[in-house]
């Protein structure tokens, strides 16, 4: 019966991950979401693009990525219960969250490489963007791997 409750209790706290996680991402893609619209607009302004048609782009792409970012809710939330499910909910939210942070460091990319952000400030929050990017990653396809080897070590044994 103890352990009944155990796993029971894990069961609960990981399904409560999963939708912290949901939550964690939807606010990270609603930063994101301002960010790519901001960057959007600066590099069309920087560009010497028709000054009429700005408004329309900028209200066409808020709505565009207001539908990416329902998606992204979406699809975060499948990918955490399904990890919750498999027992792999850690590697999913470091590959949604390692994919943010490359979005993030590719709109600062962009914002330095028209000089529009410029300083070493900005050069060292894209660099730790890119950084924090990439480890997470790396973690989560480590953590997967590992995942993989362990279940083929069992069936083989």
């Amino acid at each position: 019966m103890g352990s009944n409750f155990a796993t029971r209790k894990k069961n609960y706290f990981l399904m409560f991950l999963a939708y912290l996680f949901s939550v964690v991402t939807a606010v990270i893609g609603i930063l994101l979401w301002f960010t790519i619209r901001e960057t959007l607009m600066i590099t069309l302004t920087h560009v010497s693009f028709n000054f009429w048609s700005l408004p329309a782009i900028d209200n066409f792409s808020f709505l565009l990525l207001g539908i990416g970012w329902l998606v992204l809710v979406y699809a975060s939330n499948f990918y955490y219960r399904k990890g919750y499910r498999e027992g792999a909910i850690w590697p999913a939210f470091f590959l949604i969250s390692g994919s943010q942070a490359l979005l993030f460091f590719i709109c600062k990319l962009i914002m330095i490489s028209i000089g529009y952000s410029a300083g070493v400030s900005n050069i060292l929050i894209a660099m730790i963007e890119c950084l924090a990017g990439a480890g997470l990653i790396i973690m989560a396809k480590k953590m997967t791997r590992n995942k993989l080897i362990n279940k083929n070590n069992n069936l083989t044994s």
